[in-house]
């Protein structure tokens, strides 16, 4: 991931998981080592906010199997901010995360499932439905309204915002969903074509 202005490269080695390297541009060699927990397996990192690595800001953030955090390599030790490190006791295996341009955070999982949070460090404020295929990439549009999920055969589209209600024309990142109001999505998919 380009990071810092796109004047470093954070790369990860996947023999080394609780570890990401710094790469600086300019001189063309790693300079940091930024670790966290042994205890901790970074399967993922990502931006605070879409478009994050075009600026100066110095954190990130990351994804483990079970946990999203903020990684701020200026802390002298490990590099997890404690107080923005969400953890759960289940087996939820985080997959994907995406950001807004707010900094609100999508996070998909290998069941499907996709969590919305407003700040890291805190419960999802809404949980969407899974459709049973893992999910293995994210993409949120700028200003949170779409979600765009890559399942193994198929893409989900999702539309979070409310459309009626109380919280009519908010966005899931926000509010969170009743039951009978949680966001349908749409299923891309190829149709396959057999010409003889």
């Amino acid at each position: 991931m380009l990071h810092q202005e796109d004047s470093s490269l954070v790369l990860k080695n996947p023999d080394r998981p609780s570890i990401l390297y710094r790469m600086d541009l300019e001189v063309g060699k790693v300079v940091d080592e930024w670790k966290v927990p042994g205890s901790i397996s970074i399967d993922s990192f990502g931006p605070r906010s879409k478009w994050a690595q075009t600026t100066r800001e110095p954190t990130l953030l990351g994804l483990s199997h079970n946990s999203l955090f903020t990684l701020d390599p200026r802390l002298a030790q490990d590099k997890i901010v404690e107080s923005q490190h969400q953890r759960y006791a289940s087996k939820v295996r985080f997959s994907a995360m995406a950001t807004t341009q707010a900094g609100y955070v999508a996070v998909a999982s290998e069941n499907g499932v996709i969590r919305l949070f407003d700040k890291v460090g805190v419960r999802a404020k809404a949980t969407l439905p899974s459709l049973g295929e893992p999910i293995t990439g994210l993409d949120v549009s700028a200003n949170g309204r779409w979600i765009l999920a890559t399942c193994k055969t198929y893409l989900l589209l999702v539309d979070v915002e409310h459309s009626d209600g109380k919280y009519k024309g908010e966005y899931g990142f926000k509010r969170s969903f009743s039951k009978e109001s949680k966001p349908r999505p749409k299923c891309l998919q190829l149709k396959y074509l057999q010409i003889f």
